[in-house]
C-alpha cells in the first residue's frame, strides 16, 4: 500500500505533466512531438523516482 507521500507526489506528478502537456499544445507543437517530451519526462521522472507515473509496482502487491 502506498504511504501518503507517495500518493501526493504522484497526484503531483501527474498534475505537472498535465500541465506540460497542454502547455506543448499551445505552442503549436504537433501531436507526435508532444507524445515524445511526454513520455520524455516521463522517463525523466522514472529516473529520479525509480517508477513511472501511475505505474508503482508496490500499487500491485
Amino acid at each position: 500500500m502506498p504511504s501518503v507521500l507517495d500518493r501526493v507526489l504522484e497526484r503531483e506528478l501527474k498534475d505537472a505533466l498535465s500541465r506540460f502537456e497542454q502547455a506543448l499544445h499551445q505552442a503549436g507543437l504537433d501531436d507526435e512531438s508532444v507524445k515524445n517530451r511526454v513520455r520524455g519526462a516521463k522517463q525523466f521522472v522514472a529516473f529520479l523516482y525509480g517508477r513511472y507515473v501511475g505505474n508503482n509496482p508496490r500499487d500491485e502487491e
